[in-house]
């Protein structure tokens, strides 16, 4: 229902305020469930609430939310990765509020799977969303909305229009990043209003209804201005099926004289190692009551398998977890008092034991030795390596130290007693050393340092050697200091190349007063950058004659950049590496987010963007076209 609580409207242009989150909602997801392998995402997200919502996957059921052309051939049921959609959402919330005059602001609530650069394996990426965009309402003033996850404020432009978007951490394969944006718990249809949710889910993605587990209790979409607008409403499209399957989390496999030991974790109490032809049967794992403990031990022939798949039975479908198996494995590492043990598994002897010795089979051998490593590191004769600790099986204890030895006597003044006519020894040659800087962002001050140099009357001169040319100042000291430069500027009309921002020091002694040639001493060092991390979002597109539209962010060391002057990305096509083509440039907002569109857009398909930061940091990505 949208009710408007206060009829008169009085445009109002604020002072000072800024399109931003100012309400966060922390901590309302707290779990990410064990990663499926049959398609690569968690089996379920797992809210404050202890509620758990996994992936909807079924194209014919109208509750998970799918829309046309979402899978590519939906006669087939949905396959990883040759039919399989190139987002969903575990959960997608909406709500929207007509405006006076006609306008309408959306707000779009999601925990959304997508892919990084297209449906394939290793490009899986869960995030946290967060939307709110604002056509035709009030022009020139500040909006103020409020939602279940959190508050924020919209600027809008002339003509009413506004937007803001949060996308919390989309990082390829770290999933519990999403567990740090604002989204959660999950909203569910409030089962105080009729109808009640569907069997099996929190609500119907199909129809508006009143929702509850908002935080505090706040189940409304609503928008104030400083000109007394007010519009809420209480009803809002859902979707999320309640998990029902646990998953399943391969924790390790190793093969030892013939035998499998597998492990595993899972809350399913039905979970099986599947057999392989000629090696071994399909085998149930063990468990004890209650423990999410499991296990097997699982004599083969053969050769020793590069995976094992283990399977939870109770999940419908069964979910998956596949277990590569390590090139080498340690069977002993034991030290007694006299001598290290040790022994290995191997595909490929012999196995350097590193500062030791060598294995040449999986027969164990001793090292004598009085002081063991508390490790050891293995390495097989292709290159993989492999640690593990000491085990310390015996031996007596160590001596008591040795009582302190007396001081020798002062012997008093010493008297040189060299002959006038003696050799007179040279003062040390010079020596010249030089800190490496801290990591610093562009824009910053560096401070060089060859403080530490040696030299009778020592003096110093800077220079440059590579990189972008910077101004020394006070290059004649030991440390001198100079502006970190842009990586790319919003004028840049080829895409940026990275040289090291490199320095030398020549440190000179003062002439010898014999006359003798006086001596230098150089050193180099490179400055290094603290650069920004740049994420594209799942989503960017390229349709020929309709839209080219990216998403993504910025952040160093994992939040927005706060110093001035503000970050900006260039955005360029590379399908043609030879002739690039600049697309445009993009602000980062104080949320670290950043946007691009152009409408129609090229008119030549675009199978390549390259996004460069001002602040150093790239990404690439390739538009999908529907």
């Amino acid at each position: 229902m949208i009710t408007a609580l206060v009829a008169p409207f009085v445009l109002a242009t604020p002072s000072s305020a800024v399109t931003q989150i100012t309400v966060k909602n922390p901590g309302g997801l707290t779990a990410a469930g064990p990663v499926n392998s049959d398609y690569g995402f968690p089996a379920w997200y797992q809210d404050s609430a202890g509620t758990r919502i996994e992936p909807c996957l079924d194209q014919d059921n109208n509750l998970c939310g799918f829309l046309p052309g979402d899978v590519p051939d939906p006669s087939r049921p949905i396959s990883f990765p040759d039919n399989f959609p190139e987002e969903f959402f575990y959960q997608l919330a909406g709500s929207d509020l007509t405006l006076p005059g006609g306008g309408k602001a959306t707000l779009t609530l999601g925990l959304e799977a997508a892919f990084a650069n297209g449906v394939e394996p290793g490009e899986q990426v869960v995030f946290a969303r967060t939307r709110v965009v604002v056509k035709g309402g009030p022009a020139n003033t500040t909006l103020t909305f409020k939602h279940p996850f959190g508050e924020l404020t919209i600027d809008t432009d002339g003509t009413g229009a506004g937007r803001i978007v949060q996308d919390i951490s989309p990082a390829v394969g770290n999933f519990t990043a999403a567990l740090k944006g604002n989204f959660g718990p999950f909203l569910r249809w409030d089962p105080a209003v009729a109808p009640a949710a569907p069997e099996g889910f929190v609500g119907d993605p199909g129809q508006a209804h009143a929702v509850t587990g908002g935080r505090g209790g706040y189940n409304k979409f609503s928008v104030t201005s400083p000109g007394g607008l007010a519009v809420e409403n209480t009803q809002f499209t859902i979707s999320g099926k309640i998990a029902t399957n646990t998953g399943v989390t391969g924790d390790a496999a190793r093969a030892n004289q013939g035998y499998l030991d597998v492990f595993a974790t899972s809350g399913g109490t039905s979970l099986q190692v599947d057999g392989i032809s000629g090696s071994f049967a399909t085998t149930p794992m063990t468990n004890d009551p209650g423990s999410p403990r499991h296990y097997a031990r699982i004599a083969f022939t053969g050769a020793k398998p590069s995976k094992v798949t283990v399977r939870n039975l109770g999940d419908k479908p069964a979910s998956t977890a596949v277990i590569s198996l390590p090139d080498t494995t340690v069977t002993a590492a034991a030290y007694d008092g006299t001598a290290l043990t040790v022994a290995a598994d191997s595909d490929h002897f012999p196995v350097t034991v590193a500062g030791i010795g060598s294995l040449p089979d999986n027969r164990p051998i001793s090292f004598p030795m009085l002081a063991p490593p508390a490790t050891v590191t293995l390495t097989s004769s292709s290159g993989a390596s492999v640690t593990s600790p000491v085990a310390i099986t015996g031996g007596s204890a160590t001596d008591p130290g040795l009582p302190p030895v007396p001081p020798a006597p002062d012997p008093g003044p010493v008297i040189d007693k060299t002959p006038d006519n003696s050799t007179v020894v040279p003062a040390p040659a010079p020596t010249a050393s030089v800190a490496t800087p801290a990591a610093a962002p562009a824009g910053a001050t560096v401070t060089l340092d060859a403080s530490a140099s040696t030299g009778n009357g020592a003096t110093f001169a800077w220079s440059q050697t590579s990189g972008t040319p910077v101004t020394l100042t006070n290059p004649q000291s030991a440390r001198p200091t100079f502006t970190m430069p842009f990586a790319t500027d919003t004028n840049a009309t080829a895409p940026a190349t990275t040289t090291p921002l490199s320095f030398k020091v020549v440190v000179t002694e003062t002439a010898p007063a014999d006359g003798s040639a006086t001596r230098t001493a150089e050193a180099t060092v490179t400055a290094p950058v603290k650069t920004d991390t740049v994420a594209i979002a799942a989503g960017t597109r390229h349709r020929l004659g309709t839209e080219f539209r990216i998403d993504g962010t910025s952040l160093i060391d994992g939040a927005p950049f706060s110093g001035a002057p503000a970050t900006s990305v260039v955005v360029w096509d590379m399908s043609r590496a030879a002739a690039p083509v600049k697309l445009g440039v993009s602000p980062v907002d104080t949320l670290g987010n950043w946007t691009l569109r152009l409408k129609p857009g090229p008119s030549a398909q675009i199978t390549q963007v390259l996004v460069q930061s001002t602040r150093g940091g790239s990404a690439t990505a390739t538009p999908t076209t529907r």
